[in-house]
């Protein structure tokens, strides 16, 4: 189950960082979104964010047939 998370999480940032729009919470009722255009700093520095946390929550759980 972690494992497919972290794989969610990865495609959430490459998905993001190919549409050039990343989602960064929401701002009421409202999703709150960041543009490669509009704040390049925040875009990609939520991209790596959910990249990152992807490949750590990957990395950290063992696979179900990796052994032990």
């Amino acid at each position: 189950m972690f494992a497919f998370l972290g794989m969610v999480l990865i495609a959430v940032g490459i998905w993001g960082f190919w549409a050039g729009e990343v989602m960064a919470g929401s701002r009421g009722f409202k999703a709150n979104t960041y543009t490669r255009e509009d704040n390049p700093v925040l875009f990609y520095l939520f991209v790596a964010m959910y990249v990152l946390a992807g490949v750590f929550v990957v990395m950290s759980k063992p696979w179900p047939w990796a052994g032990s």
